[in-house]
């Protein structure tokens, strides 16, 4: 069974801009008060473009994603109290041009997002840490749900980052700190989990950050690079900060050619394979800092 009930919303809570707030006032008694101002700027930072909103409530997380395509990012409203979400993408002028709804979604997710199968725009990933369940919410450029892909046993009570680890697509690292390791998936074109590997890690004493600290841009240009993004980690006890890579190999598998000599004397023999995956985990930098019991970001 899926872990979230998807179907589109009637008007019942979508964000209403100044014009459809005015057509509406008959029907809905009394209009709230816009309560959501959305702007872009141009390129001196003045405002280009104003419109105001108004949400049923105020409890609704915001996350941002490019659920659109590549290029175009689309909102994601997240109400735990109602178990609701929206999805919302604007045009030039910020006016609403598709608007879905989630219905019936539990209050314990985590909320993620980033192409991990290909596809050119982005898939909502949601993590319970209590059950250690996933699901991925696989959205058209509209916004409607495509499909869904549910990932049980993904790990409970973990932390879960997002980042480029030698893959075409985005991975996941989940971080234990109580078991002090760390797992990295890789999935395929399906969100099937292509590649797994468990490295040992950190305690709970690190504080993990994930991203692209180290200009890689002439190894990306030409296709080459060991990884893409950096994984820093900072001791709040001592202040020392290490600097790791981690990249998902190629696996294949060996032939032991001393079973040729078996195969000129005619003896029957089993082929010898050894698996050899070229994964790499490496610390390449460390760093003493005066930070101390901070949070980094």
């Amino acid at each position: 069974m899926p872990l979230v009930n998807i179907s589109t919303s009637s008007i019942d809570g979508l964000p209403l801009d100044n014009d459809l707030s005015s057509t509406l006032s008959g029907a809905i008694s009394p209009v709230l008060a816009s309560n959501v101002i959305a702007l872009s700027f141009d390129q001196n930072f003045n405002v280009a473009q104003f419109q105001q909103y108004t949400l049923m409530d105020n409890a609704w997380e915001i996350y941002v994603g490019r659920f659109v395509s590549s290029n175009q990012d689309a909102l994601l409203l997240y109400d735990r109290m109602l178990g609701e979400m929206r999805l919302l993408s604007f045009d030039s002028k910020l006016r609403v041009v598709h608007y879905q709804a989630i219905h019936s979604v539990d209050a314990n997710w985590e909320v993620h997002s980033g192409d991990f199968m290909g596809a050119g725009r982005a898939q909502v990933l949601l993590y319970d840490p209590s059950t250690g369940d996933a699901e991925f919410l696989i959205l058209k450029p509209d916004l409607a749900l495509a499909n869904t892909k549910m990932i049980s046993g993904f790990g409970i009570n973990q932390v879960l980052y997002t980042g480029h680890f030698g893959a075409a697509t985005l991975s996941v690292m989940l971080y234990d700190p109580q078991a002090i390791r760390s797992t990295f998936y890789a999935f395929d074109t399906t969100l099937d989990i292509a590649h797994q590997v468990t490295v040992s890690s950190w305690d709970n004493h690190w504080q993990v950050l994930i991203g692209a600290f180290v200009d890689r841009s002439r190894c990306l240009a030409s296709n080459n690079c060991l990884t893409g993004d950096d994984i820093l980690v900072l001791d709040r006890r001592t202040g020392q900060m290490e600097q790791f890579v981690f990249s998902f190999g190629n696996q294949y598998q060996v032939v032991d050619n001393r079973s040729q000599g078996f195969v000129r004397n005619n003896v029957v023999s089993s082929p010898s394979l050894t698996p050899v995956d070229t994964t790499t985990f490496s610390l390449l930098a460390t760093l003493s800092t005066s930070i101390r019991g901070e949070e980094l970001y």
